[in-house]
């Protein structure tokens, strides 16, 4: 019985697998594609509402017939895409809006979680009380006082609009605290009675032991601000300056350049996933996340 229900948890587990990555296969497949062998081998059928007794109650149906490996393949749709000034543009706009976001909130939230942990100073359980109420405040509520503070620092029209809340995002704070709830307070104890000071400590001891944790939040956020849409929609108007998550779209009128900007456009944050898969597991589960 055991063995019988194992198998059939690796069987869903794998059919559930396959089904998320299916839409990533096609993806690559078909950015090798060129434009006639995919406006050719696509098709779309609109059945007619009396069908079925289902169509009845959802009229417009359509049955997409695709295709998933290439006859010949093709790498001109990557040049093309590599020409397009706009798509470079919009590359190094997410480039401009990701690193310093990544790399700010780890020069904030590393000191700032220490801080909360171990100094000793009044009201820091209340802040903390308000850092976790704006964490679990959703995004659309959050854009709007966001919104009037770039007004009023005119920033309105800038990545920094983007970067500036990303940098102090409460997030970063919390998951490092829980990470450091996990340390032994005599390593700490034991550094002050050498003579260490707090800066000292933190650079020499605490930040080596929770390098999986600090991992694990530059891959959050990366991917959090490589993805980023609604900030930059509010914030940046000027085609120009939008970063590549917005740029996408433009693309829709032809088919074999929307394929090959998506490759290129997850590449990054795959490739960072797979490096840092293992510090990303270690760094949620040490830290009290599930």
């Amino acid at each position: 019985m055991k063995i019988l229900q194992k198998v059939l948890t690796i069987a869903f587990a794998a059919l559930l697998a396959a089904a998320f990555a299916m839409p990533i296969f096609i993806t690559i497949t078909n950015s090798f594609m060129t434009g006639f062998e995919i406006t050719n081998r696509y098709s779309i059928t609109l059945l007619p509402a009396n069908s079925f007794y289902a169509l009845e109650v959802f009229p417009q149906i359509h049955f997409v017939r695709m295709s998933v490996i290439p006859d010949f393949a093709s790498l001109g749709q990557y040049f093309a895409l590599f020409r397009d000034v706009g798509f470079m543009n919009a590359l190094w706009n997410s480039v401009i809006i990701t690193t310093p976001a990544v790399v700010g909130q780890l020069v904030i939230c590393v000191p700032a979680a220490y801080a909360f942990e171990f100094c000793k100073w009044r009201h820091k359980e209340k802040l903390f009380f308000v850092y976790l109420v704006v964490m679990l405040m959703p995004l659309p509520v959050l854009l709007v006082p966001q919104f009037v503070m770039a007004g009023f620092l005119g920033i309105s029209e800038s990545v920094l609009a983007i970067i500036l809340p990303a940098v102090f995002a409460p997030f970063g704070v919390f998951l490092l605290r829980q990470f450091l709830k996990t340390l032994p307070v005599e390593f700490i104890e034991a550094a002050k009675i050498d003579g260490a000071g707090q800066l000292r400590i933190l650079v020499s001891i605490v930040v080596p032991l929770i390098k999986p944790a600090i991992a694990a939040l530059a891959i959050l956020v990366f991917v959090d601000y490589w993805n980023v849409v609604d900030q930059a929609i509010v914030f940046i108007t000027d085609f120009e300056q939008q970063p590549l998550s917005v740029y996408l779209p433009r693309l829709a009128g032809s088919f074999e350049i929307v394929f090959a900007a998506s490759v290129f456009y997850m590449i990054p944050a795959l490739l960072v996933f797979l490096h840092g898969q293992e510090y990303l597991v270690s760094g949620m589960r040490m830290s009290g996340l599930k």
